[in-house]
């Protein structure tokens, strides 16, 4: 049988038996892959800590192409990202990255770009300061390697750039519509030109400077309306760990 080798994140581990384990991972050259670990719910187990969520590991697996289950062979840890661990307000939204990526990609289909924007998210998740603005940028960066980048420059009725202080957005068209077109499109809400530029940030910035971005306070609700509202629409659905995110959001 084939052996694959590949660097993955952990996205869930779950009991499969007494002494088994069934292990989802995001790899960077095969997508989602679910592995059987033999053996890894023993306290000996020669996978020790590597196939807990969103550690970061050098995969070795087997099995046919494309079936369901591989056979786990080897795991070892690259980054446990220990420090995301011991912090809720960094663990939840870790988590929430780790559901996303989880329901974006579709299981043997390779998305490293994907892949790469977990692994720099969580790398970025212990050094930044403002985790709502990495949580913002991660859900407009996943949609956009997903394929569902909004259409951001122009009026999707004209196609024309946008020259008022206000411009509609359509979650049904994906993009923005201009003021003079707000009666030949539905508009399900209505933001700041400036709100729009921020976005357009959220596509290029490198995450290394993500602490660099600052926005003002006054726009931080409409762009998290726009970014989460855009996940919902794709997804149909909240992820159970977003609730979490919000009320440690409000404690702080």
């Amino acid at each position: 049988m084939p052996l694959y080798k590949t660097q993955a994140v952990v996205l869930k581990s779950m009991k499969l038996s007494e002494k088994d384990k069934l292990v989802t991972f995001l790899t960077e050259t095969h997508g989602k892959v679910k592995c059987v670990a033999k053996a890894a719910r023993r306290l000996k187990s020669r996978f020790g800590a590597s196939l807990e969520p969103m550690s970061h590991v050098s995969l070795i697996y087997f099995g046919k192409e494309h079936q369901e289950l591989y056979r786990l062979n080897q795991c070892d840890i690259i980054q446990s990202f220990q420090e995301i661990k011991e912090s809720p307000d960094l663990f939840y939204t870790a988590v929430y990255f780790l559901e996303l990526a989880g329901h974006f990609i579709v299981e043997g289909h390779p998305e490293p770009e994907i892949f790469r924007l977990l692994v720099r998210s969580l790398q970025e998740a212990g050094k930044v300061g403002n985790m709502e603005l990495l949580c913002r940028l991660f859900e407009f960066r996943i949609m956009a390697h997903a394929g569902y980048t909004p259409r951001l420059r122009k009026c999707i009725v004209c196609r024309r750039e946008p020259q008022s202080l206000w411009v509609g957005f359509s979650y049904n068209q994906h993009g923005i519509i201009c003021e003079s077109c707000f009666d030949k499109e539905p508009v399900e809400t209505r933001i700041k030109s400036g709100t729009v530029s921020y976005l357009k940030k959220f596509l290029s910035l490198d995450l290394n400077h993500v602490h660099r971005l600052k926005i003002p306070k006054e726009l931080e609700a409409e762009i998290e309306s726009i970014t989460h509202r855009l996940v919902l629409a794709r997804l149909g659905r909240e992820m159970k760990s977003y609730p979490f995110i919000r009320q440690m959001a409000e404690w702080v």
